[in-house]
């Protein structure tokens, strides 16, 4: 955090109540927010009694403009800036207290001390959403669409009294204990008047990249109340808490279209796709055109067959990799749970089977050398499946009447011996032999797709794979070539670039400076200025750090 926060044990005199400053649970561009105590006096029928409460006290500091001397907040700010924001942190407070909605977070006071102005307001207990689906990577469908309705229910009730929130996203939901959803910071709201006039004259705010549609970036206020940009935000919303996928930024699915395939592998509904897909389209005219209809899509879906609990006592023992723990709501999948047996079966079927035929085929004296040219392949693939080991496996027929073949040996290849021939392969043959390894999850053959997809110019496709390949034991080799991208004025690379964004946004502080660099290349200054500040705060390579600085500073961004 930064220093300039308030020491813990600082007492903030407010109109009604003095708050005693515990500690600091977050710090944004424009404010820091506390975690602090207050006594409050509970009236009963024969007396009253004073009791201790929790509350989130939010001061407006300006990260980059403000110091502090003691408690006082100090500004060096030039032409008004400091004093036009802290209006509008005041309008935020404001419009906060006017309200009232369970799913909303509540205001108790606002006031100004120490040269700068407070709010103070409910502290909800149960950390963010964001948290929450972390671990999961997604929450099941059912548990999200019943979290929905109470966002929706809070969207709806502020745009019935004319007011836009505009920065909708998992981070900005907080849980209660018992799970109900809160709506918080409520920075970049806009409230309109019954015409649909602003009420301010201050320009609609970017929004978070992901959750913000194209049209707010450059928003011209006219005589309409847009709330399709906080369906889109919604929609978006859905998208992360059912995938654990930060949304694509709302000009990438404009070009590349909507990611569907991201809801797919989470076994989500089509039809809920759908709604979605509709909530974060380009055009504003093709989304529900209110929060109230977006609901009535979800809700008017087709209800979708889902697999029965199994009973504990038949229930198979399912391996998981402890970063994909397993949701505590979900249900569990039915090919998940009988993968191992079915398989087993179906090989012994498959043995069996071979059995018969070789038996058959010998007692019509049918030589050895001609038999099962291709059918002792299949076989052993399946074989392949049911045994820990990746090694060739040899199956040897019981004996038959012929004299001359006692046994039958199936020699299979493993999956890394058809690597290695696949990579000695030239042109069409090579990139089909890879991608059947890819797709039968072989991970070692997403970073030569890339490389063979960039050699023949197929940069979209070489894209997608080194993305993959990020996630595996050729990270080291994909960091190369996409630092070698990027060197030689390549900034095409939205998928693995997105993919190193993920994994910095986790604590890969090694991607910081990477990411400056390629927000950077592409001219967009704020994201390259963001994660230049993280290279920096990290301690990363200081030359690297001031070779970026110096490109922003001559662009005039510091100015």
């Amino acid at each position: 955090m930064n220093e300039n926060t308030l020491t813990i044990g600082t007492v903030l005199q407010g109109k009604s109540y003095s708050y005693t400053i515990k500690k600091v649970l977050g710090q944004g561009t424009f404010g820091i927010t506390y975690l602090a105590t207050t006594q409050v006096k509970v009236h009963g029928a024969l007396g009253e009694l004073e009791t201790t409460m929790q509350v989130a006290v939010k001061e407006f500091f300006m990260r980059d403009i403000n110091g502090r001397t003691e408690n006082t907040v100090t500004t060096g700010s030039q032409g008004g800036l400091y004093a036009n924001y802290k209006k509008k942190f005041a309008r935020e407070a404001e419009n906060l207290s006017k309200l009232h909605h369970p799913n909303i977070v509540k205001v108790l006071e606002f006031f100004e001390a120490n040269k700068t102005v407070y709010y103070a307001m409910e502290y909800v207990d149960g950390g963010s959403l964001d948290k929450y689906i972390k671990p999961y990577q997604g929450i099941p469908e059912s548990e999200a669409l019943k979290q929905a309705k109470q966002i929706g229910a809070a969207l709806s009730y502020m745009h019935t009294h004319k007011m836009l929130h505009l920065d909708l996203k998992p981070g900005n939901i907080m849980l209660r204990k018992n799970g109900d959803i809160v709506l918080i910071d409520f920075g970049l709201s806009k409230q309109y008047d019954k015409n649909g006039e602003p009420e301010s004259s201050t320009s609609v705010g970017n929004g978070t990249p992901g959750y913000a549609p194209i049209e707010q970036a450059n928003y011209h206020e006219g005589k309409d109340f847009p709330v399709t940009m906080d369906v889109y935000a919604f929609g978006a919303t859905l998208f992360k808490m059912l995938t654990g996928v930060p949304p694509l930024k709302a000009d990438e699915i404009l070009n590349e279209g909507f990611p569907a395939y991201e809801l797919q592998k989470h076994q989500v509904s089509n039809s809920l796709i759908a709604c979605i897909a509709k909530a974060m389209s380009p055009m504003k005219k093709d989304r529900p055109q209110s929060v109230e209809a977006f609901l009535q899509e979800l809700t008017g879906m087709k209800s979708q067959k889902i697999p029965q609990e199994v009973s504990p006592t038949t229930k198979p023992q399912i391996e998981r990799k402890e970063k994909e723990p397993l949701h505590p709501h979900s249900t569990p999948n039915f090919w998940g749970k009988y993968k191992k047996p079915i398989i087993g079966a179906s090989t012994c079927a498959l043995i069996i089977c071979v059995f018969l035929i070789v038996k058959s085929i010998n007692k019509q004296d049918i030589k050895p050398d001609i038999m099962f040219p291709q059918d002792s392949i299949a076989v052993a693939e399946v074989i392949e499946e049911t045994h820990d080991s990746p090694d060739s496996i040899a199956t040897t027929a019981p004996e038959t009447d012929t004299a001359s073949s006692d046994s039958i040996a199936v020699e299979v290849e493993t999956k890394e011996e058809r690597f290695q021939k696949a990579m000695k392969l030239q042109g069409k043959n090579k990139e089909n032999a890879l991608l059947q390894l890819a797709d039968e999850g072989y991970a070692y053959a997403y970073f030569p797709l890339a490389e063979y997809y960039f050699s023949t110019q197929q940069n979209k496709q070489a894209d997608k794979w080194l993305a993959k390949s990020l996630l595996t034991g050729k990270r080291h080799e994909a960091e190369r070539l996409i630092e070698k991208k990027i060197s030689s004025g390549d900034f095409g690379l939205v998928n693995t670039m997105r993919m190193i964004e993920n994994q910095a946004n986790t604590g890969h502080e090694e991607y910081y400076c990477l990411l400056a660099k390629w927000y950077l290349g592409r001219n967009e200054d704020t994201q390259a200025d963001k994660w230049l500040r993280k290279a920096i705060a990290a301690g990363i390579n200081k030359k690297e750090t001031r070779q970026i600085e110096q490109t922003l500073r001559e662009r005039g961004f510091y100015d």
